[in-house]
């Protein structure tokens, strides 16, 4: 059975974009049309009934499946509009604008939540409002896509990007906090991609095998998806590894063999995401650049290395005795293995546990209170801070002077800097250029996603192998460690632009056996993001080498992955009976037996993607 909902017109031109942009305007005058069902029935009375409530919620599943036809689209073309339109049900911060101003909950899942969870009389009002408000975003965005100019390059990237949402978002339900429709959903979702992709195999000579290989995917994968009966026991791994990750590579050669321009070939601005890339489980699948403070700079090696030798000059210290790598030690996985790493003062200790600094680049956002927005700030901080280095730009810079070597490297990969002097931007830029070469997607896991051969004497094989396996649909399903650690990275870096980070409030205790909440108020304690909605809120980490990079938790408060696990399986902080009114993370518990909390470290110490040169 086929989720494609198709209208009784069809447009006059057989242009790509043209029958894209008319399948994008039929599929709003649906939606407008439920929508304004939705606003009539709760117009209709001021008091909530089951019938209305029932109504209401039948109406919007509608809404959502017809969305899921145009959501590719939006999501690449506007993203901000996006938000609006289908959003976290949370309130947030204007960080557009200095002073802090709440913006209230909108869009699709605000509706949801409020028609499923909340729906009483002082609501429908409410209700209404947000319908109303939906509608707009939904009518403005149309009238956006057809006016902007798309390109076909544009049109093949969002389509790659809904495939990699349907696995990270769609199928783990993120963006659904109640309707269980996710499948029905995704199947939506899979057959609008290959929908449109089939309209550019025309534009490849010889393409019958191309046609054929990709509709065979499309076919294999639909069928998958109806043979599923809930998002738990879903075997995430085999369709991501037999279908999505196949059909994602299928495009690129599409793209390839059309004459349609890649990314690289018409901007020299850094992107996160490399479509040249055949899957995003490599290396090669992000640029670390992206979020650079000048997003057309290019990597350089000269750079790199010279941010190697600073990265371990204790020079960098007030006292001599600290580096980089005193914190982020190499063999274990750039972290340092302490509770709280330790400082540059004798007894004294860093506020939080030290991160591990692999694929940090890849992130918006820095620190555990996401108070800095570039790699080159967050360097700014360690220097001054009195704790850490606890000394000065100018201090470093005349020690480094100093050192010929140093020097000479300087002048040489820094020809144009003013009177050859060590600036404060030269030391951040070469130590962040390092930095963002501790890029990493080799672990098993990835190479198991891939297809790669695996070596006859690895352990990923047999029994083994199926524990990883099990233990990643657990990730993505049961446990729902998938919403908030996205792959490919795992961590809070928000699928499928990968353009924004998340942060959670889980509700973490002061000591493991503590019922009483960590006091770090987290990034309500930033300037910036100063507000009770961000009380005890902290970066979601990434948990690659998450094997190596114990204590867990922003204050290391445990030791091993099964003390994690079991902070979870528990419903986080409220489950451990600690009262937080704002916890983000479902407080219900998780109910993992046994075996799959066993699978899911499984998994989680098969994530080992180690850097091959630091």
């Amino acid at each position: 059975m086929s989720y494609i909902l198709c209208t009784s017109f069809t447009p006059k031109s057989t242009n790509p974009l043209d029958m894209i942009r008319f399948d994008v305007k039929q599929q709003t005058y649906h939606i407008v049309s439920l929508l304004d069902e939705m606003i009539e029935i709760a117009g209709s009375s001021n008091k909530t009934s089951k019938h209305q409530q029932t109504k209401l919620i039948q109406l919007l599943k509608k809404v959502r499946i017809h969305y899921k036809t145009i959501e590719w689209l939006i999501s690449y073309i506007d993203n901000e509009s996006e938000k609006l339109i289908i959003g976290p049900p949370l309130s947030k911060l204007d960080e557009h604008i200095p002073s802090t101003i709440i913006l209230d909950p909108e869009g699709i899942q605000a509706i949801e939540e409020i028609i499923c969870n909340d729906f009483r009389n002082e609501n429908i009002t409410t209700v209404k409002a947000l319908t109303n408000q939906l509608k707009q975003h939904i009518l403005d965005i149309n009238g956006n896509i057809q006016s902007v100019l798309i390109t076909d390059r544009e049109i093949l990237e969002a389509l790659r990007n809904n495939i990699i949402r349907i696995y990270t978002i769609g199928l783990t339900s993120s963006d659904s906090p109640c309707f269980d429709q996710q499948l029905q959903e995704a199947v939506q979702s899979w057959n609008i991609t290959g929908k449109y992709i089939l309209l550019y195999i025309p534009m490849i000579q010889n393409n019958h095998d191309l046609q054929n290989k990709i509709t065979k995917i499309i076919g294999k994968g639909e069928a998958f998806l109806h043979r599923s009966r809930t998002i738990e026991d879903f075997d995430y791994w085999s369709f991501i590894s037999q279908y999505a990750i196949p059909l994602y590579e299928q495009i690129l050669y599409l793209h390839q063999q059309s004459g349609i321009e890649l990314d690289h070939e018409v901007s020299r601005r850094n992107r996160i995401i490399n479509y040249a890339a055949k899957t995003i489980f490599h290396s090669n699948a992000m640029n670390p650049m992206a979020y650079s403070r000048n997003q057309y700079e290019v990597f350089s090696d000269e750079k790199k290395e010279l941010g190697k030798i600073l990265f371990y000059d204790v020079a960098l210290s007030k006292n001599y005795k600290m580096s980089c790598a005193t914190c982020h030690n190499p063999s274990i996985a750039f972290t340092d293995g302490e509770i709280k790493s330790k400082g540059s003062l004798p007894g004294t200790h860093t506020q939080r546990n030290s991160p591990t600094l692999i694929n940090s680049a890849l992130s918006t956002k820095y620190f555990y209170d996401m108070s800095t927005s570039y790699l080159e700030e967050q360097i700014e901080h360690v220097v001054n801070n009195t704790i850490e280095f606890n000394t000065d730009y100018m201090e470093i810079s005349s020690r480094l002077s100093q050192n010929q070597n140093i020097n000479e490297l300087m002048k040489k990969i820094y020809p144009k800097s003013s009177n050859h002097t060590i600036s404060s931007g030269l030391i951040s830029s070469a130590l962040a250029m390092y930095i963002r070469s501790l890029i990493s997607f080799e672990s098993p896991v990835d190479s198991l996603l891939r297809g790669d051969s695996i070596a006859k004497n690895s352990i990923y094989h047999g029994k083994h192998l199926k524990k990883v396996k099990d233990g990643f649909n657990v990730f993505m399903g049961k446990a729902q460690c998938g919403t908030c650690h996205f792959p490919p990275t795992f961590s809070g870096l928000v699928p499928p632009l990968y353009n924004d980070n998340d942060s959670e409030i889980i509700g973490v205790p002061s000591h493991s056996t503590s019922k009483r909440l960590d006091p770090d108020i987290g990034r309500a304690g930033v300037y910036k993001y100063s507000s009770t909605i961000h009380n005890h809120a902290f970066k979601t980490p990434g948990i690659r080498n998450i094997a190596k990079t114990s204590p867990y938790m922003h204050n290391g408060v445990y030791t091993s992955l099964q003390q994690v696990v079991d902070f979870y399986n528990n419903g986080g902080g409220i489950g451990l009976g600690i009262k937080l009114s704002n916890q983000t993370l479902p407080a219900n518990a998780l109910n993992l037996n046994k075996k799959e909390k066993e699978n899911l470290i499984h998994f989680m110490n098969a994530l080992n993607s180690p850097v091959s040169d630091y």
